[in-house]
């Protein structure tokens, strides 16, 4: 770009000088002319005069022409890179994302894999629900969990499984709509909270009384019907990985679920 703005500007300058030169040159000329009193012919000095402002005209002429020429090739230049670049930018985005994906994928696999046991007729659904929250537990560093089953042809959820669960009672039945795992279970959305709601969970150990930092519910679907819910506490937050994994897992859970009730 700067070639071409230079290679304009020294054309023009050229030509606007030959020009001036060519002015003065013949004002000397018809000066001399007029001094010395003569009839002298001057038409053969003038013709040379014209034919050089001619021809530096049509030398400026070509010169703008040849950098309006390489201009428009190097902006189609330009623009055919950046096209290019834009559309590797979008293969990169589109092969990353799909790398993601698969990753995620695999993860589920793998996660559902060492989550859900492997099928057992023996294994009845208080045992079903109790090992998957073991092994929650051992997955996802959660510190206490609840497993809920819906009764036959009712909204009413009732425990099942527990993990690292220590009260005076037993935890209550919910309805479907009610509360917050009422409401999760409607929803049939993983409700991740950040903060615990106060004394929604205590931790027993030889340390003390503790509360968790954080709460995941998870709806357990199978046929589009929401057969159970999962309550998991932890001291850790848990992250969008682990919201979109048990989001993937929900149904194959739901699935090993509805083999026992």
């Amino acid at each position: 770009m700067k070639i071409i703005k230079s290679s304009k500007i020294l054309a023009l300058s050229s030509f606007f000088i030959i020009l001036i030169l060519a002015f003065v040159l013949f004002g000397k000329l018809t000066s001399i002319n007029e001094a010395i009193e003569t009839d002298l012919s001057l038409d053969r000095a003038y013709l040379f005069i014209s034919v050089i402002v001619i021809l530096s005209l049509i030398n400026l002429g070509l010169v703008m022409r040849l950098t309006a020429k390489s201009k428009t090739k190097e902006d189609y230049l330009k623009k055919t890179t950046d096209s290019h670049m834009d559309e590797i930018g979008e293969d990169e985005a589109s092969t990353s994302s799909d790398q993601a994906n698969e990753e995620q994928q695999i993860d589920i696999e793998e996660t559902a894999k060492k989550i859900i046991p492997s099928n057992d007729k023996n294994m009845d659904t208080g045992q079903l629900t109790e090992k998957m929250l073991i092994n929650i537990a051992s997955a996802f560093d959660i510190v206490q969990g609840l497993f809920y089953i819906r009764k036959n042809n009712a909204d009413t959820f009732t425990i099942a499984g527990k993990f690292a669960y220590y009260g005076e009672e037993e935890p209550k039945d919910f309805e479907l709509g009610v509360a917050l795992t009422g409401q999760t279970a409607k929803n049939q959305k993983v409700l991740n909270l950040a903060k615990m709601p106060e004394n929604y969970f205590t931790v027993l150990s030889g340390l003390g009384n503790s509360s968790p930092n954080s709460l995941m519910i998870v709806p357990v679907i199978h046929n589009q019907k929401t057969i159970g819910v999962i309550e998991m506490a932890s001291f850790k937050y848990f992250d969008k990985k682990s919201e979109h994994i048990f989001t993937q897992l929900s149904e194959k859970i739901g699935e090993r679920l509805s083999e026992t009730i």
